[in-house]
Parts: structure tokens; sequence; C-alpha cells
């Protein structure tokens, strides 16, 4: 489809920069005017594009329906595409238009500018704007019989979902075509918005009058606590608002002189230069404020970036630590969970490498009754909206099954969740974190991890440093000790044990510490001094010097699995460690 370095511009289009502009790019892409063999994607890559772009369809369709019938005396259809030009329904009625083009606008096509030049759908995409093409302004010759006006749709996070399009014979007279199609991309945009509210959120609304305030026309602001977090394209507009500022600005940041507090009737406020009038609906259910000293309770080096971390939790943020097993990643987590405006709902963890495959969809995202065989009488709605208006920890991350990522995916930006067995979604509003030992962006090169799900899972990460590594480890072992029950039962850890504890490499970093405290804790007489004496034999041994960490671990090692008889389940209990983390260290050895 390569083409004329040079095409000469049209008369028609010359004049309009918007349009000389899309021809010159077209130009660049090296189209071939007259080219008329277009790909379509297949049925079943069809039928992925519209699973993963349930919410745009959700919230356009009746809009569309009805935009439909007042564009059948025109011979015109409405079309909707994804964000990237591909076309995922036509309404109206086909017949009445050529067999080239009813074939052109049928679902499966693609309108980008780059593949078919100069044309509504690809040119509102590539300006963010609207935009109406008529007759020759196309710049591939065969859709020059075309008359198309389209319109970009916007989620509530800031990102294009995809275009709002008009298309009929060019012959035909559009004087009302392209605002029509403005006005019903505003109305999606703004149900968008309004249905997509959660119960903890604050809404905002203003208008240039009072009266417009519940119109289609109003500007929508929504906060999480005071942290923007959705607005409508006309917000975004009028106020300058960027995408890249939602999850960061504050109701301070934006109204320094306005106070957060509810009210009923429209009050005035100044924008700017601009005058306003706004109403300000508060959540149904409220958060305390975050505590002045949110990084108290980690206990390594990331302490230093706690208010860091929990601010960003604050905003939705996604957060994915890497560590490895047992590290403390699930323990941070929950900390972080206690210090943020989500811990009044509830911290769910699930663990995606522990699950078996078959189950840990049900386990997500629920089950009606009966929607398989072997589910609950009652049914079960999921860790996903058990989460909701809570902490969601997705341990092992890197081990879910890929063909669960697209429908994680999917609930991460759509913010709701269908059961198994369901035809109804329900709104679901949670924070995320992730944690795995894995190299994710290894395995999205593998081909075992999507990369658009790992862009939305890892919008912030970090590495928990290994147990052995971790600052003032003496101090997090007495309250992990306290934590566990050791100063309700008035039970001591003597300052050389302590020492010593410091001092042990540690390979299954927190999860075995608190298997060994659990044992000591379970030995020791109330008000007893645990000492040295009092540890496992495998423990009772001098600090290793650092170089020779690995060989006190293996040691360690067999010395417990000398313990339990070659059990690998057991050692692992005992060390902390999962299995795979023993049968791994087996095969290295073994290579070694």
């Amino acid at each position: 489809m390569q083409g004329n370095s040079s095409v000469a511009i049209a008369p028609a289009v010359d004049s309009t920069p918007l349009l000389s502009d899309s021809w010159f790019r077209s130009q660049l892409y090296g189209l071939d005017r007259t080219a008329d063999d277009f790909p379509r994607v297949r049925q079943g890559e069809l039928a992925d594009l519209l699973a993963n772009n349930l919410g745009l369809q959700q919230f356009a369709q009746p809009v569309i329906k009805q935009l439909a019938q007042k564009m059948a005396e025109l011979q015109s259809v409405v079309i909707l595409s994804d964000a990237s030009g591909m076309v995922l329904h036509t309404f109206g009625d086909m017949q009445s238009m050529e067999k080239a083009q009813r074939y052109a606008l049928a679902p499966g096509n693609l309108w980008s500018e780059c593949g078919r030049g100069t044309n509504a759908i690809g040119t509102a995409l590539a300006i963010d704007d609207g935009c109406e093409i008529d007759g020759h302004q196309h710049f591939l010759t065969r859709n020059q019989g075309l008359y198309c006006a389209a319109m970009p749709l916007q989620m509530p996070n800031g990102q294009i979902a995809g275009v709002l399009d008009i298309s009929g014979p060019a012959h035909f007279p559009h004087p009302q075509t392209f605002s029509w199609v403005k006005a019903a991309a505003k109305q999606i945009e703004y149900l968008w918005v309004k249905q997509s509210l959660h119960p903890q959120q604050w809404l905002m609304s203003l208008h240039r009058e009072p009266q417009g305030i519940d119109t289609s026309d109003e500007l929508l602001l929504v906060f999480s606590d005071n942290v923007l977090m959705a607005a409508n394209r006309l917000a975004m507009r009028e106020l300058a608002l960027s995408a890249e500022q939602l999850g960061c600005l504050t109701f301070q940041q934006l109204f320094p002189q306005q106070e957060q507090a509810a009210n009923t009737i429209p009050l005035p406020l100044h924008y700017g230069a601009q005058a306003w009038f706004f109403r300000l609906r508060a959540p149904h259910r409220t958060h305390f404020a975050t505590p002045a000293d949110p990084h108290s309770d980690l206990p390594f080096s990331l302490r230093r970036d706690g208010e860091k971390m929990v601010r960003l939790l604050n905003a939705g943020v996604s957060l994915c630590i890497h560590g490895e097993t047992g590290s403390g990643k699930e323990y941070v987590s929950r900390a972080l969970h206690q210090q943020s405006r989500w811990r009044e709902g509830k911290f769910v963890a699930i663990n995606c490498a522990a699950i078996p495959e078959s189950l840990i969809e049900s386990e997500l995202f629920g089950y009606q009754p009966g929607a398989f065989t072997g589910a609950g009488k009652n049914g079960y709605i999921g860790k996903i909206r058990e989460a909701d208006g809570g902490v969601l920890f997705l341990d092992e991350i890197g081990d879910m099954p890929l063909a669960l990522q697209t429908r994680l995916l999917r609930v991460l930006q759509e913010k709701e969740v269908a059961p198994l067995g369901s035809s109804r979604s329900w709104p679901v509003n949670f924070a995320v974190i992730c944690a795995t030992h894995r190299d994710l962006a290894q395995r999205v090169a593998e081909g075992e991890f999507r990369e658009d799900l790992l862009y939305r899972l890892q919008e912030f990460s970090m590495t928990i440093p290994p147990l052995r590594e971790w600052p003032d480890l003496t101090g997090f072992i007495h309250r992990l000790w306290l934590e566990l029950g050791g100063g309700e039962r008035d039970i001591q850890l003597a300052p050389a044990l302590l020492a010593s504890l410091a001092q042990l490499p540690w390979p299954g970093n927190v999860r075995q510490l608190r298997s060994l405290l659990r044992v000591l804790l379970a030995l020791a007489d109330e008000g007893e001094e645990v000492s040295e004496v009092h540890l496992p034999a495998e423990y009772r041994r001098a600090a290793p010097v650092a170089e020779d960490r690995q060989s006190h671990d293996e040691r360690l090692i067999a010395a417990t699995l000398q313990r339990f008889n070659g059990n690998i389940s057991k050692t692992a209990e005992a060390l902390g460690v999962a299995r795979s983390t023993l049968y791994r260290r087996a095969a290295r050895d073994k290579r070694d």
C-alpha cells in the first residue's frame, strides 16, 4: 500500500489546517490513494476486542441506538470503534449503503489514520478532538463517496476509549450531523462518570449557570477522599486538566479558597478568571484521615518512603512489590493498608500460585449458584467484591494463568466485576497491591504475562530487600515477637538470642523467622526468658560471616531435612519457605 512521496492536495483540503495536516501525515505513512484492499480481523479476534471493551459498549449503546434512529432518514449508520480505530459495532440500515461501503464500515475493519489516511474516525483519534470529513476530503479515493463525522469518547480516567462516528452518503446534506455526534459523545461521557461513581467518592458538579447542574452540560469531578480520580471531557478542557493529573491533584490544590464540604444548593465559585456554580455531594461512607506518621510500621529501608507509598495507595495507584519468597511482601502490604484511606475496608489476599488454575477464576470473580459442577448452592461473591472499599493483594501475580489476566485487566479498567454464570456486573472500588519474586518483564517477553496488565499493575514498583539486609533487624524481631503474643505472656527474648538471630541468613526471610518465633513461643512458659539453648538444633550455631552465608543456608536446609527425615513439605514449613524454593535450590546445587 505504498504510494508516491508527494501527492497533490485537493483544494477542499488545502484551505483547512486540520485537513491539510492530516493529508500530510497520510503521505508520510506512504499510503496509496487508490488502494482498496484492507485486511479485517478474524471473528475470534473481534470477539476478544468486544470482550475487552465491555465498558465502552455498556455506556455507549443506549445513546447510540437513539442516534441511529435519528440518522435513518439520511441513510447513515452510527459506528462505535475502539481506541485504535477498529470498528466494534455498526448501527443502522447497512443495506442503504453501497456494497463496498457496507463492507468497509462493518465490524472488524480498522479506520486508523495510518491505515486509511484522512478519515473521521482515524483523524479524530489523531487530534483527540471531533472532526467531519466530507467526500473528496478523504485521502483514499474509495472513501470519497462518504460523509463522516466523529468524536473521541473519553473514559472517566481521562484515557480515550474509542470513537463515535456517523457515516453516510456524501451527496446528502449534513448540516446538523456533526453537532449530533458531539452531543451524543458528551452524553455518553456524562453517563460513564455518573454511573461509575462509587459510594465512597465525592462528586462535584460545575456549570456557569445554576440551572445547568444535573444536565449533560455540567462539568463533573470525582474525588476519592480529597484526591481527584476522574472527570468528564468538559471538566478537563474547561479546567485545563490532563489525564496525568488524575490520581495526583487534590481538591485543595484545585480550589485553594474552597472548603471540601457538601452542599445541596449550587454555590458560586471562582476558578481562574471564570465564575462557576458548583454542587458537592459527599460519599455515603467516609474514611478517616491518614495518620501523621505513615511509615512507622514499615520495618526496613523502605521506611523513609512510607509516606510516598501511602499517598500512592490513597490515590488508587497500583503498587507492585518485588522480593524474595517470604521477604515480607504481604507484611508490608498489610501495614500500608492500615495506614491508608482504605483501612476501613478489608485486606483481601489471594495467592495466585497456590490456588489450582481451575479454581482461581471462581475465587477471584465469584460465581452464581449452579454456575459449574460443584459450585456452592448459595454462590460466592469472590475475592474482588470482598475487597470492595479495601485492598486486593495479589500474591505471586507472575503465576496467574494467562487466560485470567484478560479478565483481571478488564475489572481493573472498568471497576466492575461479573461473577461466573451471571450476566450482571457489580461496581467495585479498591486499591491493588501485587507481589512477586519473578521478573515480570521477562515473563512478558516469554509470552506468559500480558504487557498491558503489567503496566496497569506496576504503576509504581518497589523492591523489598531480603530479611538479612534489613537495618535494625533486632528491633523488628522484637516487634514481631510482641505481635505474636510474647508481651501478653511476659516471655522475653534474651539479648544474646536477639543478637544471634539478627546474624542468621534467613533463607526463608520473614516467613521463616515468624515460624521460628511461633515455635519458641509455643514451647516457652509464662514469664520465662528464651535464650539460645531453646533454639532448635539446626539454629544453634554461631552466626556465619557474610561471605559464608550460602554454605550456612545449605547446612541449615540439610539439618532441617534430616530432622524431618527428608520430608520436603515439613522442611519447607519449618524454614518458612515454599517447597518450590527448596526444589530450585536443589536444582541449582546439582548444576553447580
